[in-house]
């Protein structure tokens, strides 16, 4: 590689970094303080650069607040379906995916805000549409090998089940998100375990164990 293509590459790099950082900065400060409240002087302390950098990349606060919500969903969605590769039991994927859905108070905070935004911004329906279109279809997939395998028997539409399930999880991620009294951890863990069972026909109560 020559020294200008060596250049150019940590170029790349440093930008691709820095657009990371903002993203990630941008991602923290939503969760604890709110959309409303948080302005570009903010991010680009907690993300160490200038303003204008983050305007040269997102060119204003609205813009860097709708990519900071694809990104963060996205990825979210990325690592939730890599959970479930990691392993070949049905029960053991569909319990790691359960554990993972609700586990944190800030991604459940960023969701909601993520879903209130698209709710005053219709044109982003269709990158939200998408999130939900990964989430269910590992859902399904998952639910669709443990029915092969006799293990989990759908009491609906393994489609409807998948999306069941998904319902439960955005009621929990809400109410946690809202720090809602009375939904602890264990009683969240307890709610999704239980009623995912009811939808799969199956007790997920000793199998909620493994990790």
């Amino acid at each position: 590689m020559s020294t200008t293509e060596t250049e150019r590459a940590d170029e790349d790099y440093l930008a691709t970094e820095s657009r990371r950082r903002i993203l990630e900065a941008a991602e923290r400060l939503i969760a604890v303080r709110g959309i409303e409240k948080v302005r570009l002087r903010d991010v680009a302390q907690e993300a160490g650069v200038s303003i204008g950098k983050i305007q040269h990349y997102f060119t204003n606060r609205d813009t860097l607040i709708e990519e900071m919500f694809k990104a963060a969903s996205l990825r979210r969605v990325a690592e939730w379906a890599t959970f479930a590769r990691e392993m070949d039991d049905p029960t053991e994927q569909l319990v790691t995916l359960l554990n993972h859905a609700i586990k944190d108070r800030e991604r459940c905070t960023v969701w909601l805000a993520t879903t209130s935004f698209t709710s005053r911004n219709p044109q982003f329906l269709p990158d939200l549409s998408r999130i939900y279109d990964a989430w269910r279809a590992t859902l399904v997939e998952v639910i669709e090998t443990g029915e092969r395998d006799g293990v989990f028997h759908p009491t609906g539409a393994v489609e409807d089940v998948a999306d069941g399930i998904i319902c439960v999880i955005d009621g929990l991620m809400t109410a946690v998100a809202i720090d809602l009294d009375g939904y602890t951890r264990e009683r969240n863990d307890r709610m999704l375990r239980h009623m995912s069972g009811l939808l799969l026909g199956v007790s997920l109560e000793e199998a909620w164990l493994v990790e």
